[in-house]
């Protein structure tokens, strides 16, 4: 091989080399640079789920929500009552509970006036309304109570739940000597407002259904259309204890609806077995 040969060869090589380089590193460059998490996220932007309680506080989210409770006295549903906002110029905005004493209104955040009329006898309930959470500031008449309340966006679709329409024990109960045998001493009973699901297993249905605290001995279960009582052992009763039985939404109908999640806070008092 002569020697303009030999350079002819480097030339070429060099010609190659240089070419391998320019097509070979921007390559590289745009891989690390795209690769970079920081540059990725800007070519790339996630598209993040919209919280609708969290935009609402911001101001950005739905201002209107359909407020709902239950209108109960002595624990069983009051039905067939007029429940309207005070001040509301809207004439179609108005519920009449059901057999639950389930009544839904379109409402906005802030303190909620509700006019109430059960059969001539009104009264007023006044309610806090955030995206979070309704809760109950007054109620003008103390033989009602309102149970369960909640809001979701009025934009969303309906939500219906399988309701508790009586119960013993119930919201605020206070159990003493001179009412024992009218309220808990058969045990503890509820009926829904829809047929429900047979558990296999009344008993471990119950223990993980019907949450209580402080702790109680519960005995034998009966489950049978809408309704479910089970039996308590009195002599683990607690005088002067405030007790929080929880229902969870385990609890179902055949038709699918769960219960949603219900706290009953009653007391006993002066009970001596």
């Amino acid at each position: 091989m002569n020697l303009s040969s030999i350079q002819l060869l480097n030339f070429s090589f060099r010609n190659l080399r240089k070419r391998f380089y320019i097509f070979v590193i921007p390559i590289l460059l745009f891989q690390n640079c795209y690769l970079n998490p920081f540059v990725y996220d800007l070519l790339n932007p996630v598209e993040k789920e919209e919280n609708p309680a969290a935009l609402s506080l911001l101001g950005l989210g739905p201002t209107t929500f359909y407020v709902t409770g239950q209108l109960m006295v002595a624990g069983t549903g009051v039905s067939g009552a007029t429940v309207r906002i005070s001040g509301s110029t809207d004439p179609t905005n108005v519920s009449t509970t059901d057999s639950a004493g389930r009544f839904k209104l379109i409402g906005s955040i802030g303190t909620m006036t509700l006019e109430v009329d059960v059969s001539g006898t009104k009264f007023t309930i006044e309610l806090s309304v955030t995206p979070l959470a309704v809760t109950l500031i007054s109620i003008s008449n103390s033989s009602f109570t309102v149970f369960n309340l909640g809001a979701s966006p009025s934009s969303a679709s309906d939500v219906t739940y399988l309701d508790i329409t009586s119960s013993m024990p119930y919201e605020g109960l206070i159990v003493s000597n001179g009412n024992y045998m009218a309220t808990v001493s058969s045990g503890f009973s509820f009926n829904f407002s829809e047929t429900l699901e047979s558990p296999s297993n009344p008993d471990t249905w119950r223990d993980e259904n019907f949450i209580i605290f402080p702790s109680l001995t519960f005995l034998s279960t009966s489950v049978g259309g809408n309704n479910v009582i089970f039996q308590v052992n009195s002599g683990t009763y607690l005088p002067e204890t405030d007790y929080y039985l929880t229902l969870q939404p385990g609890i179902k109908s055949v038709s699918g609806k769960s219960i949603k999640l219900t706290i009953i806070r009653f007391r006993i008092g002066a009970l001596y077995l």
